[in-house]
């Protein structure tokens, strides 16, 4: 390894290490009653045989009414913002929580980058 990558090894280190310290929340409105939650999630790893760098950042708008969760979520490739491919698609997710039970009713679906969707998931969570 010589000092460059050493240099930017560190600078990685240095930056995941802000980024895990730094604490953020999603801001949240109150929309006619219901709850409106805006947001993002960022990822910064490094897996290592393949030394492959991965940041994500995943920003995120969804809104809670009548005990039923909506949201829609996107992924962005940090580390390839030059490379023109930034918009991957939609993420789309309803949840419903059963009252008085630790069942989770959910149903997602995603669209690509022309916004055409692709298949439905439908499931059920049990927590115990």
């Amino acid at each position: 390894m010589n000092k460059i990558h050493i240099a930017i090894v560190a600078a990685w280190v240095g930056l995941a290490t802000l980024m895990a310290t730094t604490a953020t929340n999603a801001k949240d409105f109150s929309v006619v009653g219901q709850t409106l939650s805006i947001g993002a999630e960022t990822d910064l790893n490094y897996t290592t045989g393949v030394e492959d760098w991965v940041w994500e950042l995943t920003p995120s708008a969804g809104i809670t009414a009548l005990g039923i969760g909506l949201s829609v979520a996107t992924d962005i490739d940090m580390l390839e913002l030059d490379e023109g491919d930034i918009f991957q698609g939609l993420d789309f997710t309803a949840d419903y929580t059963v009252p008085s039970t630790n069942i989770n009713l959910y149903t997602e679906v995603s669209t690509d980058a022309d916004l055409e969707f692709g298949d439905v998931t439908v499931g059920a969570k049990v927590s115990f």
